[in-house]
């Protein structure tokens, strides 16, 4: 018992206080080199308003995404309550440990009596297909620059994107291998029945995909504003790149909303297509505290207007 308590209580510390190291070291990085990054710095009304715009805009699009996924699942969710819970999700990702798939799972419980094991097994699922697309994409994108540009590209490039795509192979793996251990041949149950649910709907499948690569296009967008906000000439379609690698951030969650992880997945591929890691660092850094503003305001917002819906929600209703 005091082990798990111990456990509990390290869990609350640790990202608190990795969260600090990062900003401490960030900041005192960027005092240090202020006089170089103010000579870049672009503070262009017109690219700082597209990006507020594009914010909200992902986070619309990733609306749709819960909208389509759990009307796929049987909940009569509407437009408004994707967008809330879109919204509510990435507020309460700001928090340790990534509190944003409590949030949604409590809600839908509440509010639409979707059972946790279905929401959770479906969502999992759907990472898988999610990462795979975005493997796909940077594929497509890299292949595209060898064999039509000529342009030389380290092969780990190409070897993290080709094991992104694979990644929907684990989607067929068989749960009777020896070399699994039970836990792990839970979890894959579990994302098994989660799949099972989606392939019911190909077509759901194929909309949600679709829409994960416009997000993919809308958050490329984003950082490509980021980068000019600092003077740098990146193309859109290396942004592309760059936005189609973030996607693994969601598999660490050490640090409130991945920070810093995001940071240093963009500062690898840049640097390896010959930009700065340490301005790229601050290109994502600009493009999150901007995210983070839409964020707190929507998610603030939302967070008020869903906790009512939920409440208002009949006893008699959630727990039949």
């Amino acid at each position: 018992m005091k082990t798990k308590h111990t456990l509990s209580k390290l869990k609350t510390v640790v990202p608190n206080i990795l969260t600090v190291i990062i900003l401490t070291a960030f900041l005192i990085y960027l005092v240090k080199n202020l006089d170089r990054y103010w000579q870049l710095l672009n503070l262009s009304p017109y690219l700082i308003g597209w990006a507020f715009a594009l914010s909200v805009l992902l986070m619309f699009t990733n609306g749709l995404i819960n909208f389509f996924l759990y009307r796929g699942l049987g909940v009569p969710l509407t437009i408004n309550e994707g967008f809330g819970l879109a919204s509510v999700n990435s507020l309460a990702n700001l928090l340790p440990f990534a509190g944003g798939m409590i949030a949604k799972g409590i809600y839908l419980k509440r509010k639409h009596q979707l059972a946790y094991t279905h929401f959770l097994s479906a969502t999992m699922a759907l990472y898988v297909c999610f990462v795979a697309a975005n493997g796909v994409v940077g594929l497509a994108l890299l292949s595209y620059w060898k064999l039509v540009d000529k342009t030389n590209l380290p092969i780990l490039l190409f070897i993290g994107f080709l094991v992104m795509a694979a990644s929907i192979i684990v989607l067929w793996l068989p749960l009777d291998l020896d070399l699994i251990s039970d836990k792990w041949q839970q979890r894959l149950l579990q994302l098994m029945q989660g799949w099972y649910i989606l392939v019911k709907n190909r077509w759901l499948i194929a909309e949600l995909v679709g829409i994960q690569l416009l997000m993919t296009l809308i958050f490329a967008a984003r950082i490509w504003i980021s980068f000019h906000l600092l003077s740098q000439n990146v193309t859109l379609a290396q942004c592309v790149l760059f936005s189609a690698a973030t996607i693994l951030t969601n598999l660490v969650s050490i640090t409130p909303g991945g920070l810093g992880v995001r940071e240093v997945i963009v500062a690898a591929v840049a640097t390896v297509l010959g930009f700065d890691a340490d301005i790229s660092i601050l290109a994502v850094g600009i493009d999150r505290l901007v995210a983070t503003l839409v964020i707190i305001i929507l998610g603030t917002i939302y967070t008020y207007v869903l906790t009512n819906q939920a409440m208002n929600t009949s006893p008699s209703i959630s727990e039949s």
